[in-house]
């Protein structure tokens, strides 16, 4: 690790464009890779499904902040009609990646849970097998390596109040980045930010731990994109509802491995306008959402830690490495 990396952990811490093509993947002849053709996709009649506790936002009349659900399964078990069932196709739509993301965690108090525990978590999984296989959602224009954990921070004069909304979080980072107790936004930064127990987050009117774990988010601020998650504390009415694991500290690590991936392959999600998917998305599914949303009820291990696994549109399964075998979905009729 870097040594200031090393001294940061002992001191703690919207669309008016024009739609670019989308991609489908399509295998190389001469190899394993895949690699992305110009072909339009459409996914009719994909749905989401939610477990029978579930309770799905409102339709949106815009994109803005990407959520993961409560108890969320993506997908009925029941077979398709033809007995043999469709693909499901993330499709990307130009805009930008994450190509080598940079993590830098943000504690909103001193009493966030298991700050001792998430910087190893963060630097140990953007360097592991878990981006490896990534690179399946290479374009011509954009690749996806491995990633690091470059700082955390804890958040001082953060406001500590029973319900926050996502706007005092977006001004609570812009202060910090503004300060300099946080490193300026670049291309591939990303700011994961945790809460303590006894907080929650109102998101337009969407409820931390009664409607998502968690979501990702992005907003300008002079010109300059800023890339978030918001973690809430996976305790109390989230626990059970955000990982099957008997363990908080896996569940907190498979919400955020969530998070992490889908802000990696579709940063700019808070930045598009109207109710259809334009850019600047990266890649997403107009039915199933982002890549993390098909597989939220599927966990693995990877480098020691629980991850959730991700939706490969090579292999059609959940994956949490190129050496998984996969845990496949079932699609609806």
């Amino acid at each position: 690790m870097k040594k200031g990396l090393l001294a940061a952990l002992g001191s703690l811490w919207t669309v008016g464009f024009v739609l670019t093509p989308v991609f489908a993947q399509t295998t190389a002849s001469n190899n394993s890779l895949w690699y992305q053709k110009a072909i339009p996709l459409t996914n009719e009649g994909l749905r989401f499904k939610p477990s029978a506790p579930a309770v799905l936002p409102s339709p949106k009349t815009d994109f803005g902040a990407h959520i993961m659900p409560i108890n969320f399964h993506a997908f009925s078990l029941a077979p398709g009609k033809t007995g043999a069932p469709s693909k499901i196709l993330l499709s990307y739509y130009g805009g930008p990646l994450l190509n080598h993301v940079k993590v830098v965690v943000v504690y909103w108090n001193k009493d966030v849970a298991f700050q001792n525990q998430i910087p190893g978590f963060f630097a140990n999984l953007t360097q592991s097998p878990f981006f490896d296989w990534l690179k399946e959602y290479n374009t011509p224009s954009e690749s996806i390596g491995y990633g690091s954990l470059e700082t955390l921070h804890l958040a001082q004069k953060a406001p500590f109040k029973a319900l926050i909304e996502d706007s005092d979080i977006q001004s609570q980072l812009t202060r910090m980045i503004k300060d300099g107790s946080v490193p300026p936004s670049d291309k591939n930064t990303l700011y994961m930010i945790y809460f303590p127990p006894k907080m929650r987050i109102d998101l337009a009117g969407q409820k931390s731990c009664d409607v998502f774990c968690a979501y990702h988010n992005s907003f300008l601020k002079n010109g300059e994109e800023i890339n978030y998650g918001v973690i809430p504390d996976q305790s109390g009415s989230c626990n059970g509802s955000c990982g099957d694991s008997p363990s908080l500290f896996n569940n907190e690590t498979s919400v955020s491995s969530h998070e992490l991936t889908e802000a990696v392959t579709d940063p700019a999600v808070g930045l598009v306008e109207g109710s259809e998917p334009a850019y600047p998305l990266g890649w997403y599914n107009a039915s199933a959402g982002e890549i993390g949303d098909i597989c939220a009820d599927k966990q693995g291990t990877v480098a020691g830690y629980v991850v959730q696994k991700e939706w490969s549109n090579s292999r059609q399964t959940c994956v949490s490495s190129s050496d998984d075998p996969g845990s496949p979905v079932q699609l609806p009729n």
